[in-house]
């Protein structure tokens, strides 16, 4: 994946770098450098962070539908 595609997923999914290394247990150092061009050398971006915001963003929809259909469950209990 390309550093370009990293950012729009980041946008994407409305999570800076910072934010997406803590809920990635990753070093922000480390998140930072991807896709940076070191010592002649771009840091690679890991195969694994592209499905992981993918899936963080269904689980982001998910939670969202299931709290409507709890609310208006609780509003026909009440």
């Amino acid at each position: 994946m390309e550093k370009e595609k990293l950012v729009k997923l980041l946008a994407l999914a409305q999570l800076n770098k910072k934010e997406f290394a803590k809920i990635a247990n990753v070093p922000y150092g480390t998140v930072n450098g991807w896709g940076v061009r070191r010592q002649g050398r771009v840091l690679a971006i890991p195969n694994w962070v592209e499905p992981f915001i993918y899936y963080y963003l269904k689980a982001k929809k998910l939670e969202y539908v299931t709290d409507e259909i709890c609310q208006k469950l609780q509003e026909v209990k009440d």
